[in-house]
């Protein structure tokens, strides 16, 4: 029976060159994120023989195309997995010495798109969210992958000498979505709603004595971790008012914080049309100043299961036990197999 085994595959330019690569492989990064932050990796290779600054030194706009497979990793019966990390484009190539090391470094967001780096100028009125953001996808050569139950309808929405991915950025945050590229994919999604899955994984402080639930992954080789709670500047309610200078009547609406007995009240005001449109703005501005409340890092042996946008259960750290989304996850291969996560509390119905 094979022992516990990470085996990377890569591919350049689409072609498979794990074997070429293998005798060189010190070590593999992979940063996995919810949203807001392009994935990357980053490849550390042995450069004694001087290939990467000679014959073997990357091309300009090429892909790195990665996977691993691990065999019997979590226990002897397990086989053979596969945890697909997506596509890159190469992003930089930087090299040291001593030891002698070249380091490849690449990105989700493709290299061979105007996604970045070039400027537009241009403007949409009275459209959908969805019909802005498949405009800037097409541009981009890219694919949408357009995940929120919510379709905003946008009066006028501009895009003044900015890149197309820091144009889009900024809408999906002005109308409370998150945004994540990921093999030549465009994907804008509400966060509320990826909050809202039932966990599959329990994360288990070490030593701690637990009831086992079927269906239910328990996470207990856990080799550290670090708390973190905010206790200024977090609110039970949100306030908000505007005077609509058309109809000259007050529009307002406030949404409270359904686990939170006592605390401050967020008073916004902003330009809005309607009641609907108040109490959506109510949400997106409370989410804003209490998402950070609660969160923690955790590091532990690695685990495919591990990534950005799965809910986990945390048991075992007295008030920071709950439900909690992964924002980062980050996998190392090198000295063995390692996984880091960063996470954050769930909040309750907005």
């Amino acid at each position: 029976m094979l022992p516990r085994q990470i085996v990377p595959v890569i591919k350049y330019n689409g072609k498979d060159i794990s074997s070429d690569l293998s005798p060189f492989l010190e070590s593999i990064s992979y940063t996995d994120n919810l949203s807001g932050y392009a994935d990357d990796i980053s490849i550390n290779l042995d450069d004694r023989r001087g290939l990467w600054e000679g014959d073997w030194f990357p091309d300009r706009g090429a892909t790195l195309e990665v996977s691993l497979i691990s065999r019997n990793w979590g226990s002897l019966l397990e086989g053979t997995r596969e945890l697909k990390i997506g596509m890159f484009a190469l992003d930089s190539i930087d090299g040291s010495s001593p030891p002698r090391v070249m380091e490849l470094k690449g990105t989700s967001v493709p290299e061979n798109n105007n996604l970045r780096g070039v400027e537009r100028t241009k403007s949409w009125e009275k459209a959908e969210m969805k019909t802005i953001a498949s405009d800037v996808t097409k541009g981009a050569g890219m694919e949408l992958v357009y995940d929120c139950s919510d379709n905003p309808s946008i009066d006028r929405a501009e895009q003044t000498e900015q890149s197309d991915l820091s144009f889009l950025l900024k809408l999906c945050e002005d109308q409370g979505m998150a945004l994540k590229i990921c093999n030549n994919q465009i994907v804008i999604f509400d966060e509320t709603d990826y909050e809202k899955k039932e966990p599959k994984i329990t994360i288990v402080r070490p030593g701690m004595a637990y009831i086992v639930q079927k269906d239910m992954t328990y996470i207990t080789n856990i080799t550290g971790y670090r708390l973190h709670a905010v206790t200024r500047d977090i609110y039970k309610a949100c306030h908000v008012q505007c005077n609509d200078t058309d109809s000259g009547s007050n529009i307002e609406a406030t949404f409270m914080d359904p686990s939170k007995s006592e605390g401050k009240t967020l008073q916004v005001k902003e330009q809005i049309k309607s009641i609907a449109e108040a109490e959506r703005l109510a949400k997106k501005k409370l989410r804003e100043k209490n998402r950070e409340e609660v969160t923690m890092t955790v590091d532990t042996m690695g685990n495919f299961a591990l990534l950005a946008s799965e809910t986990v259960n945390v048991l075992g750290f007295g008030k920071f036990d709950g439900k909690y989304i992964i924002v980062t996850a980050k996998h190392e291969i090198g000295n063995g197999y390692t996984t880091s996560i960063d996470l954050r509390r769930c909040l309750n119905g907005y």
